[in-house]
C-alpha cells in the first residue's frame, strides 16, 4: 500500500533500464535488473574466492603468498548490471542502494563462515570523503547490519587513480597508505565495494597484521574477473 502511494505521488525510474520502480525496497533500480546479477561461480580458490574453471587447493597467487588476507569472498560477478549500480553508488550519490546491495551481501557472512565480529570498512582518504559525501565501504558495511569501527584504520595517503594500473603498480601506489590509529582486535573483517586486483586488501591486511592482528577476512560486494 506504501509503495503504491508513493509511485503515484512520486514515480521512481529505474536509473538502469528506465523502466517503472515499483518496489522501494530496491531502491532506483527494478527487481528486473537486480535478478540479472550474476552470483560468484564455484570453484573458487578456498583463501582468496578467486573462480577457476577447475581448482584443486589454492590458487597460484594464494600459494605465493601474494595475499596478506587470510580468507575473501565476493557475491556477485563485476559485470554489467552491478558495474552500473555500483556507478550510480559512488558518483551520483545513490546512496539508497547501499540499502538492498548490504541485505543482499549479509548472508554471505554465515553461508562463507566469516569468524570475524569486527568490521572495518576500507577508507577513503579524507579528502575524496570530503568531496563524495560519503564512504561507500562504510555505508555497505552499516546496511549489513553488522558491527562496524571506523576508528581503527586510517587512509593517510591520497593515492592517485588506480584504473587502468597493474598489480603491481597498484601495490607499489598503495605502499604505506593507510595507518592503524588503535590497538585492532585479533579478527577483523574488513569491508569494500569491489574486489580488483586485491592491491588494496592486501595493504588493508598487512596493515592491521603490522598492528597485531592475526587473521584478516575480506568481504566485498563484487569482484573483477582476471583475464586468463
Amino acid at each position: 500500500m506504501i509503495d503504491a502511494i508513493l509511485n503515484l505521488l512520486f514515480p521512481q525510474s529505474c536509473v538502469l533500464c528506465s523502466s517503472q520502480v515499483s518496489q522501494r525496497r530496491w531502491a532506483v533500480v527494478c527487481p528486473e535488473c537486480w535478478s540479472r546479477l550474476e552470483r560468484i561461480p564455484r570453484p573458487f580458490c578456498p583463501q582468496c574466492g578467486m573462480p577457476a574453471p577447475v581448482i584443486e587447493g589454492l590458487c597460484g597467487e594464494c600459494r605465493r603468498g601474494d595475499h596478506a588476507f587470510d580468507f575473501a569472498r565476493s557475491l556477485f560477478l563485476f559485470t554489467d548490471p552491478m558495474r552500473g549500480i555500483l556507478h550510480h553508488l559512488k558518483y551520483s550519490g545513490r546512496v539508497s542502494l547501499a540499502g538492498p546491495l548490504g541485505r543482499l551481501v549479509r548472508p554471505l557472512v554465515e553461508e562463507e563462515g566469516f569468524l570475524g565480529t569486527t568490521v572495518v570498512p576500507v577508507p577513503l582518504h579524507r579528502s575524496r570523503e570530503r568531496e563524495r559525501g560519503f564512504n561507500q565501504a562504510e555505508l555497505l558495511a552499516r546496511r549489513m547490519g553488522l558491527p562496524v569501527d571506523t576508528g581503527i584504520l586510517r587512509r593517510r595517503k591520497n593515492t592517485p587513480s588506480q584504473t587502468g594500473l597493474s598489480r603491481s603498480q597498484r601495490v607499489i601506489n598503495l605502499s604505506a597508505a593507510f595507518e592503524v590509529r588503535k590497538a585492532p582486535p585479533s579478527c577483523v573483517l574488513v569491508v569494500d565495494d569491489v574486489y580488483t586486483t586485491g592491491a588494496t586488501l592486501h595493504e588493508v591486511a598487512r596493515t592491521l597484521k603490522r598492528a597485531g592482528t592475526r587473521r584478516v577476512e575480506v568481504l566485498t560486494v563484487a569482484r573483477v574477473l582476471r583475464q586468463a
